[in-house]
């Protein structure tokens, strides 16, 4: 008998999910909290959970072998310190069409300048305004995983120049020019749109900073869907605040939930959003768990695994 834990917020929606599947010789334990998987989690040899979650009982898991992540980012379980006597798995292949959906209406509502619209609307002003298209504009996607290649794949159906960058040199389809390493600025200053899709990694911790932004187009805009740590947001005021480049569109921040105080809320050309750029819809991650645990059952490497080091 294998004890499986399912440790997330909606833990309780995940439950029926997998009992569904029928998973032969297991005992699920589904919470919601840390606080009330603590007692249990000893006895655990598997986690379907939140990163943030399983991080804080890590030490009480004392006969884990697997966790299965409900997020893409695993950061949280990649920390330094943190044990690594464990397999990790993540999830791919279900957040990109989610990610393209927010990038893309992103971009489309900025052209449209349907803000701009919406804004005379309001006051009930006739004023045809002038928009250009997409198409033929250069789109620079950071990272280029399975959400990046999605990214790049819906910037190609709308005819745009597609340019990708990754930290390491390798092949990527997808994309009209990949460039990478001492690369970064060249790319950079060549973009209309630059979408970042980064990890968090010690490599990319504030990777997109002053001198980053300064190799940018004034007239383009940065998009950020990936990770908080990988923009020194100081820096991204400033680049806003000075017309340095012409706007921001940000999902993700370095400390979550954002602070009331915070200025980004306020600064000129910043859009924020609560971290919603791709949900994690159980169904679809309760099907990939279920998939992977008959793969380790049958001692078989399941999909997606982590590297610890590179965070992803």
């Amino acid at each position: 008998m294998t004890d499986v834990m399912i440790l997330a917020r909606d833990a309780r929606v995940y439950l029926p999910l997998v009992e569904a599947a029928g998973l032969p010789d297991v005992t699920l334990h589904a919470c919601e909290t840390v606080a009330g998987a603590r007692g249990t989690v000893a006895a655990c040899e598997v986690i379907l959970g939140q990163p943030d979650m399983v991080a804080r009982v890590l030490p009480e898991a004392h006969r884990l072998a697997w966790v299965q992540s409900t997020f893409a980012g695993v950061d949280a379980l990649c920390r330094p310190g943190l044990r690594r006597d464990y397999l990790l798995t993540g999830v791919k292949g279900i957040f990109g069409p989610l990610m393209s959906e927010y990038v893309f209406g992103y971009i489309l509502a900025t052209e449209r300048r349907v803000f701009d619209v919406r804004a005379n609307q309001q006051e009930k002003a006739w004023v045809p305004l002038s928009y250009r298209s997409i198409r033929g504009l250069t789109l620079g996607v950071c990272g280029l995983g399975s959400i990046g290649g999605h990214v790049a794949e819906t910037g190609r159906h709308f005819g745009m120049r597609v340019l990708g960058y990754r930290r390491r040199q390798g092949a990527s389809q997808g994309v009209d020019q990949l460039f990478s390493g001492p690369g970064f600025h060249d790319f950079l200053s060549q973009c209309d749109y630059v979408v970042s899709v980064l990890p968090a990694t010690p490599s990319t911790r504030h990777l997109f900073n002053r001198d980053a932004f300064s190799a940018m187009k004034p007239s383009a805009v940065f998009m950020n869907v990936g990770r908080g740590s990988t923009v020194c947001e100081p820096d991204l005021m400033a680049a806003l605040e000075t017309r340095q480049i012409a706007g921001a569109v940000l999902d993700v921040f370095e400390e979550e939930p954002l602070a009331p105080e915070h200025p980004l809320w306020e600064t000129e050309g910043a859009v924020v959003t609560p971290h919603i750029a791709a949900f994690s819809f159980p169904e679809e991650i309760a099907g990939i768990f279920c998939r992977n645990f008959a793969a380790w059952r049958a001692g078989a490497e399941p999909a997606y695994p982590v590297d610890f080091d590179q965070g992803y």
